[in-house]
């Protein structure tokens, strides 16, 4: 469920890129580190929209780069044989970062109660997800509002605002981020506790 779904045929999209990068040997950091500053760039984007709105075309821009850029590292560590644990640390505390500048950039325009409510939510579905390797299963990306499916609605929204100038409109994304994070608790809960009762 959720655009995590189409991720394998993404990855069969950019295999010319990884193979590319795998043959010239560039590191997996430089990927992960470049999704990063995509999200900052979007994050500054939003942040910088009250004085000139006309900058939230760069949202999607930052928003879908860092979504391929997060993609490549992955399949880059995997084909260099440099894929180990820490990776996966930086790269979990890397989106949960990119996360928080993403939703604390609309402070300047959105209710404050809404971005704490949906950032607060999308980190434990995010702590979620990860919380099933601690009971010896892979991690759960499924759900209705994945870091994906969060790039992909954010950056389909910011057409709104950008072509009307009503940044406070940005509060009915905040609302349905709420309510789609919710879902994707509730059905990664019942996922969990699957995997608790079978061991």
């Amino acid at each position: 469920m959720g655009v995590y779904r189409t991720k394998t045929a993404w990855q069969r999209w950019m295999q010319r890129w990884v193979a590319y990068a795998i043959r010239h040997r560039v590191r997996p950091n430089i990927f992960t580190a470049g999704g990063l500053v995509f999200a900052f760039l979007a994050a500054a984007a939003l942040a910088s929209a009250p004085s000139n709105h006309q900058v939230l075309w760069l949202v999607p821009v930052g928003l879908l780069s860092r979504l391929l850029f997060n993609l490549m590292d992955g399949q880059v560590a995997r084909g260099l044989g440099m894929a180990d644990k820490w990776g996966e640390v930086k790269n979990e505390f890397g989106d949960r970062v990119a996360d928080a500048a993403i939703f604390l950039a609309l402070s300047a325009y959105a209710d404050l109660r809404l971005i704490a409510l949906a950032l607060t939510l999308v980190l434990l579905a995010s702590y979620l997800g990860i919380l099933s390797k601690a009971l010896g299963y892979k991690r759960i990306y499924s759900g209705i509002f994945g870091k994906g499916d969060r790039m992909l609605s954010l950056a389909l929204y910011v057409p709104i605002p950008l072509f009307t100038g009503d940044l406070a409109s940005f509060n009915w994304y905040l609302a349905f981020a709420c309510l789609a994070s919710v879902i994707t608790i509730y059905q990664r809960l019942r996922i969990l506790r699957g995997y608790a009762q079978s061991t």
